[in-house]
């Protein structure tokens, strides 16, 4: 194998893409990583120092945040004509591309003029923003899937909603045949010391008041507004009962009204911000009795993982992210995120709290990033 071309619009945006890369470039793997994007100011995030000479990650701030957020196909021919400028394609042996849309798009048509393959990975904005909202974009993208060689997903729950799909019918057995489920790996750091972590849902017990943590941003889409409003409702319909809500993160639509029911609850919220720091990260974690982030179209969530590696039962919804990726025992998922059944579901946790179990050896397989890059490998060279 020459090399891999990874065609990401969002890979200074999360370190998964960053992990991936490192452990590939570990294995052996020459890859070009394309990133085009809008902030000078990103240029040079989750940036990796590669082991192959000839490998590089590519920073080109081309796009712009007015026509190429709203004009797709200008967008996808600018980084069609960019990218040619930047790379040799007669070294590159496969095209990875990080999204279905945006950067399948480009992909396609490189493949086309190049003759060289390209696999896809299809996620969570792909599905319900790109294909779900601007129709008018299907046909291109069920052109994307049928010239794919292999396409991925990180959630067994966003297989089910693609197979499930009334508009991607006709391509259902294409999909059948090229899917692959692979789940996000979480970083080292959080499986360094599982094998010494104990099943902690038999050790939660009722002392002066039982703690809950949120850890994401304050988007409408991740319910934190909802959660809040069902543990005030939950301390003041329970005398007996005191649930704490620890909130870390920031940033969002919401954030405003997060911080004025933190300032009016101070009992019932503690605000720790944004932590970077994986230690006291991990700290909150571990004095903490459940996880709580029933988010809507979430393409899988690694904050559940984390906190999983914590032995934390988790609150999840139903059909997103991590369901149906490990058994129904991991917690409680509600159906839709309401007032009412987000403090149904607290409850029925707290008073579930020694029957839960996480499979701390399976987290530690199946999101360990060196594991993840084999499979990733296994399917280039096919």
């Amino acid at each position: 194998m020459k090399s891999v071309l990874h065609i990401s619009n969002d890979y200074s945006g999360s370190t998964v893409y960053k992990n991936l890369v490192q452990e590939l470039d570990e294995l052996g793997i020459k890859q070009i990583v394309y990133h085009p994007l809008r902030d000078l100011n990103r240029v040079g995030v989750n940036s990796v120092e590669l082991t192959d000479s000839n490998s590089e990650i590519i920073y080109s701030p081309i796009l712009n945040w007015h026509v190429d957020r709203v004009f797709y196909p200008y967008k996808i021919y600018k980084i069609y004509k960019d990218i040619q400028k930047r790379v040799d394609f007669s070294k590159i042996d496969l095209i990875h591309a990080h999204t279905w849309y945006s950067d399948g798009g480009v992909a396609y048509f490189l493949s086309k003029k190049y003759n060289i393959p390209f696999v896809c990975a299809i996620r969570s904005t792909d599905l319900n923003v790109f294909h779900e909202k601007l129709f008018y974009l299907r046909p291109f993208g069920i052109k994307i899937i049928k010239a794919a060689k292999s396409l991925f997903l990180i959630s067994e729950s966003y297989k089910n909603k693609l197979l499930k799909e009334p508009s991607l019918k006709r391509v259902k057995a294409t999909l059948n045949r090229k899917l692959n489920v692979i789940p996000n790996g979480v970083d080292r750091y959080w499986l360094e010391d599982i094998k010494k972590i104990n099943n902690r849902s038999g050790e939660i017990k009722y002392e002066n008041r039982i703690d809950l943590i949120y850890v994401g941003t304050f988007i409408p889409r991740k319910n934190l507004l909802l959660i809040q409003q069902a543990v005030i409702a939950i301390n003041k319909e329970f005398s007996t009962l005191s649930v704490h809500l620890n909130i870390v993160g920031g940033g969002g639509k919401h954030e405003e009204q997060v911080f004025e029911l933190v300032k009016q609850f101070p009992c019932y919220f503690t605000y720790h911000g944004k932590v970077y720091d994986k230690d006291v990260l991990r700290g909150l974690y571990r004095k903490c009795s459940f996880f709580v982030m029933p988010s809507s179209r979430e393409t899988f969530g690694l904050v559940y993982v984390e906190a999983m590696t914590q032995g934390l039962p988790i609150l999840y919804t139903q059909g997103e992210g991590i369901d149906g990726f490990y058994s129904d025992n991991i917690g409680e998922k509600i159906s839709i995120p309401t007032v009412d059944e987000i403090k149904s579901k607290i409850i029925k946790m707290i008073e579930n709290k020694n029957n839960y179990s996480i499979p701390l050896n399976l987290i530690e397989k199946n999101h360990n990033w060196a594991e993840i890059a084999k499979k990733y490998i296994d399917i280039y060279r096919d």
